[in-house]
């Protein structure tokens, strides 16, 4: 299963898309912060191609 992180300080508004790719079998989890993203970095791996 594909994991990514989505780091943005308006998650609520792309909730939407992450449900969307959840139901398509990608393990999301979502940041509000590059500090949040940061602490989740060390916790878990997370799949670099979807980088940008």
């Amino acid at each position: 299963m594909v994991s990514i992180l989505w780091v943005d300080d308006e998650i609520d508004l792309l909730k939407p898309h992450i449900i969307y790719l959840d139901q398509k079998g990608y393990n999301v989890q979502s940041s509000r912060s590059g500090d949040e993203a940061l602490d989740l970095l060390k916790l878990r791996n997370f799949d670099r191609s979807f980088w940008t």
